[in-house]
């Protein structure tokens, strides 16, 4: 099984830390993985204002294990969102120590350099992670400093209480998805990275900074149950190509009624179930397409449309544009551009 231990506070370190691992050459900060290892890339770069970022999309072909270790004299954070896809999970016989962190579930996490953080993802397990490390001053310069004190002192409250992760919602995963696609030979691309980077840092400081709101909401979920919606979620957005499990089914699934989980779902995740569906079933949809891979027809198939006016339809419904208008000039704003998909035949 490969090890990685490593100290870094920048992610260009670390690529370059993980290509001497690889015996490999990185070019720019991006690290394709040698086949005798898996595959997959990681790149990194360093927004202005010096916040450091990681984008990867890897799977390993064996159990792959990192350690970051603490380094007490210089405190920064380390915001992770972690899509976890496929893989076999690890024998009763490997199961690792309690204070590592076995990769299953998709989650947003926020860790310190305070702690050592210990990670194992399973073999054939497909990681898609956008990283950030940033330091006090960054948050001063996002936000007033009374609320970036306020910040530093509640991660360790939360941490204590083992309340310092976000499950990954549609919001998180449309916001990695673009990340993850953006087209390298864009002109806007550092613009536009900049900006989703730094809308994904936004959204976990707002969800962050609700966590310290002294009034609790009335449907608290215990650790549990969080878990368990969690596997839920997780199981919902899976594979969109086939029809989603029914609410019985994810009831049994989680061991609670029908009703408990449609109620708590909707109190975790902010939408019904199947609305919750629907929405990362277009999010995935918009990121295929953004691949410049598919034709639409593909794409819409990929999702589990058969009649594809009606995916044209629902992508319109999300989004106020057709997929065959995603590449338009002028919809910077809508991604990162390129030539357009083939249309439907």
């Amino acid at each position: 099984m490969p090890e990685l231990y490593y100290t870094d506070n920048n992610y260009v370190d670390f690529v370059n830390t993980c290509a001497r691992m690889f015996n490999a050459k990185p070019a720019n900060g991006c690290l394709t993985v040698p086949e005798n290892y898996g595959s997959g890339h990681m790149v990194a770069f360093t927004l202005t204002g010096g916040i450091s970022v990681l984008v990867a999309d890897v799977a390993f072909k064996d159990d792959f294990f990192w350690q970051r270790n603490a380094t007490p004299n210089h405190q920064f954070f380390i915001l992770q969102v972690n899509e976890i896809t496929g893989g076999k999970g690890v024998p009763a016989q490997k199961q690792p120590s309690p204070d590592t962190h076995l990769a299953q579930q998709s989650v947003v996490q926020l860790g310190s350099s305070f702690t050592t953080s210990k990670l194992l993802l399973p073999a054939q397990t497909r990681m898609r992670t956008v990283k950030l490390i940033f330091e006090k001053q960054h948050l001063i310069n996002l936000l007033v400093q009374d609320a970036a004190e306020k910040f530093v002192a509640g991660y360790f409250s939360l941490l204590a209480q083992k309340n310092n992760n976000d499950a990954i919602d549609a919001g998180y995963r449309s916001l990695l998805y673009e990340i993850i696609v953006q087209n390298s030979t864009h002109p806007l691309k550092n613009m536009f990275l900049q900006n989703r980077v730094l809308l994904l840092l936004e959204r976990f400081l707002l969800n962050f900074m609700e966590k310290l709101q002294p009034v609790e909401k009335a449907a608290h979920l215990k650790e549990e149950e969080i878990s368990r919606l969690i596997k839920v979620e997780a199981l919902l957005v899976s594979d969109f190509a086939v029809p989603p499990p029914t609410i019985e089914q994810l009831a049994k699934i989680s061991a609670m009624s029908p009703t408990k989980l449609k109620k708590d779902f909707k109190t975790m995740y902010g939408l019904p179930v199947y609305e919750y569906y629907q929405k990362n079933r277009m999010y995935r949809a918009k990121a295929l397409l953004q691949e410049e891979i598919y034709a639409i027809k593909q794409v819409g198939t990929m999702v589990g449309y058969t009649n594809l006016g009606h995916f044209a339809a629902s992508f319109k419904k999300e989004f106020g544009i057709l997929p065959s208008e995603l590449f338009n000039v002028g919809r910077a704003d809508a991604l990162v551009g390129g030539r357009p998909p083939a249309d439907f035949e």
